[in-house]
């Protein structure tokens, strides 16, 4: 049985894909050891992390103060851990994960490295620790023998600021498997009887409540929606976010239209997206992941699984996207106007509403789901402990 090391400084549950990954390895008789970090949010929101299969053993570390100790807390237990199981693969995921790669490059030499790079951003516009931290991601990648990126757009800016020439890699995004069976939660219509809040189309912002998903201006743009459209904004704030938008919604009148959900069950979040008639996937362009979220996007992959259309960046990546699979419609996220316009044409407009709906059924199942890219995924494995690998080239 061939053991694997899968190490994250979050948890995995954080990035679907990674679950899907993890089960699916699992399904293929590999044995992990996954080390990753345990938070408050996410064992509110999902409880203790548990699988059913017994070739996982889970290595949880509880995020808290004097985070430094930890971390080398945590770097000596994988050593130790390494130098017992010896595995033959590590998967290591986003820039603080691998830094444990020089570590066991240093101390052992036979082990596949895999790099899962999901989000980064130009050293030039991170703080002072995390540009440090993306420079040594930088250096250290020429030495990993698989990179993973959830989009084509981001693996070809990344080895532009890597100076790497012709560098292969592979591509897994956040698509969900074709066969995966929600949990869905049965609490959305009390809780909506107790705003006093009634409805004949829901439409949901499912995610980061932060301030780079334009909420302000969404919530602005109720105000000139068709009657007995609500919004749903659900999922987990920033500091201080809350409040702002609260304030916005007080301050338009808009506490019978508009309900924002923070840090909400698994089950609930599924009932929300579910229920739904159109979910919102705004960006702002301030990094380099939320310029190519066309494939990457968390609520773009929930849409896709709810069968529901959705309204989109008005950029150029989403155009691109568009083109090929024409399943949401487009529009500027900084002009109320114009979302208010979108959103009351589309839900007015059978034919076309249909055929996204349409569409977007075609594309998941035909190309935009994990089981097609689990394959190619697994093939590159394969071929990697063959040492012989043909995976994706600029």
């Amino acid at each position: 049985m061939k053991k694997i090391f899968i190490i994250l400084s979050r948890d995995p549950r954080s990035a679907q894909i990674i679950m899907f990954l993890i089960n699916s390895l699992l399904k293929k008789n590999y044995h992990i050891d996954l080390f990753y970090y345990e938070t408050k949010l996410y064992l509110d929101a999902y409880e203790k992390l548990n699988f059913e299969n017994k070739n996982i053993k889970i290595h949880p570390l509880k995020i808290g103060k004097s985070n430094k100790f930890k971390f080398i807390k945590r770097i000596f237990h994988i050593l130790i851990e390494f130098n017992k199981i010896r595995p033959t693969h590590v998967f290591t995921v986003d820039k603080k994960s691998f830094l444990i790669i020089p570590f066991l490059n240093f101390f052992f030499k036979k082990f596949k490295k895999i790099h899962i790079i999901l989000d980064f951003d130009d050293p030039k516009n991170e703080t002072i620790k995390e540009s440090i931290l993306t420079k040594i991601q930088f250096f250290f990648s020429k030495y990993v023998d698989l990179m993973i990126f959830p989009s084509f757009e981001r693996a070809k800016i990344f080895f532009k600021f890597s100076k790497q020439i012709n560098k292969k890699f592979s591509l897994l995004s956040n698509h969900f498997p074709i066969n995966f069976k929600p949990s869905i939660g049965n609490q959305l219509n009390r809780i909506l009887k107790d705003h006093n809040i009634n409805y004949s189309k829901i439409i949901c912002s499912l995610g980061t409540i932060g301030n780079n998903h334009h909420h302000e201006e969404l919530i602005q743009s109720v105000k000139d929606w068709n009657d007995g459209k609500i919004l749903i904004i659900a999922g987990w704030p920033n500091d201080k976010m809350l409040d702002k938008l609260n304030g916005v919604i007080t301050q338009n009148n808009l506490q019978n239209k508009v309900l924002i959900l923070n840090n909400i069950s698994e089950k609930l979040w599924l009932e929300i997206l579910f229920k739904s008639d159109l979910g919102i996937c705004f960006y702002k362009q301030d990094s380099i992941s939320h310029k190519y979220m066309a494939g990457p996007s968390t609520k773009l992959n929930n849409y896709l699984l709810a069968n529901i259309p959705f309204l989109a960046c008005d950029n150029e990546d989403f155009q691109k996207f568009n083109s090929k699979f024409n399943i949401c419609e487009l529009v500027d996220p900084t002009k109320p106007k114009e979302i208010a316009k979108k959103v009351n044409e589309l839900l007015s407009d059978n034919l076309k509403y249909n055929l996204l709906k349409k569409n977007s059924s075609i594309a998941f199942h035909e190309k935009l789901n994990f089981d097609i890219q689990f394959k190619k995924i697994y093939s590159d494995l394969i071929n990697l402990e063959k040492n012989k690998i043909n995976i994706n080239q600029f």
